[in-house]
């Protein structure tokens, strides 16, 4: 209905725009716009993948009797949304320039219903309304008239009188760097946080912080070199602090004792209460939780022996902990845990190959209940990542975060979650306290980069190739070094795209509003494989580098990621869990049954030039290396103590040795080995602006270019809203 705000309320990529509040925003937070590049704004939208002339822009925007200099002023305001957009006129992702004659918006475009009226028309109510539109909003008065008839008979007149007032965002912090995990305080007056200071580099620490709401300065509660402290939570009487400690990458070994520490929430000492088995990967996003009756502290880790994720709660008094869930074999594990207000219940996420749902379960042990039955992400979207839990304070609902906020009913049954509309695109670690919640609103730069070889053990400076305010990275030059590949989420969700190769032109391949990846030339160079998961699980498409219809070539119930071609172009390499863990399988470029290659774990799979080895890393937690086994499959060599763990993507193979990356971070070095003399040299150390953190590197077709993704900034904020219910 007209006012509601499915109406009022328009989304694409990561903004949003309130056309009743004429308000634009990013991942919740306000973007600062004038009227009238907001009116253009609301025009293009009104229309999207229409061209917008300019003479009806100057018709809706300014009057007959307006003297301006109309090419200037709205050049001037196309320039400002622009600015606000985080685009150029070069590089357009939202708003494309049809030279002379006006203006499209290109993005996708969620906007619940199609409004009564014109999206200007609704900025401005007084305005007089052509005839053509009279009817509908009768129509809609009429519906108001028998909307309001309903309510009176469900609702009471005292609610009526006294409506619920409206969520609103605050800015909670806006330090340099990252903050994220947000806890308030019982008095919800205080927040605690994880904080990595100004240095954001993928070798990051971090420290926990409190602050006040309302003021600006942050009191530091821990500050141990090399450590990465994380997910902290309150006792209920607000005098301590529990949090998880992990060590930082960087950190000399035995220099950092991990597992679960409690410090006093005004600064002192620290304690060390329980001992873990984490890992690096998905446990800093985590959080350790506190019960309200203050006798149980609950949190994830990893049954000895056992590589998947399990809850386990520790007596706060006697300091024994015990394992709470039996996570099935098949799945990645039980993470992101909360206690229910009255402290008898536990809701967390378990990750399985086909998604993450949620599930509940009693905090002293004993028959877990699955809430939602998603499997693809929660309401059944596509593209969705969950990052953290919370109860509503009276316990009825569940709210989750992730790639924005969810609400799962808490006792109810079989269902699907309900987005929460208007507080953000990504939202992580939601925290409820009262009528206030708060989360981290996190924000990735990823851009492409190239750098030129001198020689095999010299190059030049890197330079920007693929370069957005959005995440950029996967790239491949094309066989004949005319075109670049890569994977973008400036349109919202990580598509397939492709560009000259100097990275003009880019060009969207894919519209599957789905996370693509890794995409890779076919030897012929008129087909491009990449992975998908449009249906939560992974799996391996192909299409013409001319863009077109999609083909699906796996269909199995496993993930299957990571294509490669052979260099004949006869055989398609990828990872495929489908045999229990991550492993290389084959299959025949043309389709056919997929054969298994490796048997000891592997992933990122690219056959030498002269088609004799297949090389190929492995999954973090088997640790650093690059292997190698005949095409064919047989027994595998280990060729390389690098990349690290998570960077298996971080090199390449040509005829004499390999390229690669030694290490994660602003220290990065890229290396060559010698086959031959097996002797390492440094080809590149990279600058401490460069944060090697996104994924891929590969070599140009000449050997003469090496490309790779780069992480030119990640930040997190933490975001408060008052009034939440």
């Amino acid at each position: 209905m007209p006012g509601s705000e499915i109406d009022r309320i328009i989304r694409f990529g990561m903004f949003e725009i309130d056309l009743h509040s004429a308000e634009l925003r990013r991942n919740g937070l306000k973007v600062r716009l004038q009227e009238q590049p907001f009116q253009v704004l609301a025009m293009l939208l009104e229309r999207p993948g229409e061209l917008v002339t300019r003479e009806e822009l100057r018709r809706r925007l300014w009057s007959a009797d307006t003297f301006v200099d109309f090419d200037h002023s709205l050049n001037a305001a196309i320039k400002r949304l622009r600015d606000a957009l985080g685009e150029s006129a070069e590089a357009p992702v939202f708003i494309e320039t049809l030279a002379r004659r006006g203006y499209r918006f290109i993005a996708p475009v969620d906007g619940g219903s199609t409004p009564t009226v014109g999206l200007v028309d609704a900025l401005e109510p007084n305005k007089p309304q052509s005839r053509h539109r009279v009817r509908p909003r009768m129509l809609a008065i009429a519906s108001l008239v028998i909307a309001a008839a309903v309510i009176l008979v469900f609702v009471s007149r005292e609610e009526l009188r006294t409506p619920k007032a409206q969520p609103r965002l605050v800015p909670l912090t806006t330090y340099t760097g990252r903050e994220y995990e947000p806890a308030l305080a019982p008095d919800g007056n205080r927040v605690a946080f994880a904080w990595s200071g100004p240095d954001v580099s993928i070798g990051r620490t971090a420290s926990i912080y409190v602050k006040q709401i309302g003021e600006e300065r942050a009191l530091r509660l821990t500050s141990v070199p090399g450590a990465i402290d994380f997910g902290p939570d309150w006792s209920p009487d607000g005098a301590y602090i529990v949090f998880g400690r992990f060590p930082a990458p960087t950190a000399p070994p035995g220099t950092v004792e991990e597992g679960i520490y409690i410090v006093p929430a005004m600064g002192g000492a620290e304690r060390l209460v329980h001992r873990t088995n984490w890992i690096l990967g998905p446990i800093v996003d985590s959080r350790v939780v506190w019960a309200s009756n203050g006798k149980t502290i609950a949190f994830p880790d990893r049954p000895v022996g056992q590589s998947q994720y399990a809850l386990f709660t520790l007596d706060a008094a006697a300091l024994s902990a015990r394992q709470v869930t039996l996570p099935p074999q098949s799945s990645y594990g039980d993470i992101h845990v909360a206690f229910s207000p009255d402290a008898r219940t536990l809701a967390f996420l378990r990750d399985t190959k086909d998604g993450m749902d949620v599930y509940v379960i009693p905090a002293v042990g004993g028959p877990e209940r699955r809430l939602t039955f998603d499997n693809r992400g929660l309401g059944g979207q596509r593209n969705i990542w969950l990052v953290g839990l919370t109860f509503t304070t009276d316990g009825d609902d569940i709210i989750v975060g992730g790639n924005g906020l969810w609400r799962v009913h808490a006792r109810g049954n079989v269902q699907r979650a309900e987005p929460v509309r208007g507080l953000g695109f990504t939202a992580f670690n939601p925290y409820i306290r009262g009528n206030r919640l708060a989360y981290g609103a996190p924000t990735w730069d990823s851009n492409v980069y190239r750098l030129p070889l001198r020689s095999e053990i010299d190059a030049g400076q890197p330079t920007k190739l693929i370069a957005s305010t959005f995440i950029d990275e996967n790239a491949q030059l094309s066989p004949d070094g005319r075109n670049v590949v890569f994977s973008s989420d400036r349109t919202g969700a990580e598509e397939i795209w492709k560009a000259n190769s100097d990275g003009s032109n880019p060009m969207q391949l894919t519209f599957l509003s789905a996370y693509c990846w890794t995409p890779r030339w076919s030897p012929s160079g008129r087909e491009i494989a990449f992975s998908a998961a449009p249906q939560g699980n992974a799996d391996l498409f192909l299409i013409s580098a001319e863009g077109g219809p999609l083909r699906q070539i796996t269909t199995d119930s496993s993930n299957e990621s990571m294509p490669s071609y052979s260099r004949d172009g006869q055989w398609i390499y990828f990872a495929s869990d489908r045999s229990g863990s991550w492993n290389v399988w084959k299959m025949p470029a043309a389709g056919g049954p997929a054969t298994q290659v490796t048997r000891n774990g592997g992933l990122f799979a690219s056959e030498s030039p002269d088609g004799r080895y297949l090389y190929y890393a492995k999954a973090p937690e088997e640790g650093p290396g690059l292997w190698r086994v005949p095409p064919g499959g047989g027994s595998e060599e280990k060729v390389l103590d690098s990349p690290p763990p998570g960077f298996w993507g971080y090199w390449a193979a040509v005829a004499n040795g390999i390229y690669y990356v030694d290490e994660p971070g602003p220290r990065a070095r890229i290396r060559f080995r010698e086959f031959r003399t097996n002797r390492d040299s440094v080809v590149k150390v990279m600058s401490n602006a460069a944060r090697i953190g996104s994924v891929g590197m590969s070599l140009s077709p000449d050997g003469r270019t090496i490309v790779f993704g780069q992480t030119d900034q990640f930040t997190s904020d933490l975001v408060l809203v008052e009034d939440f219910h």
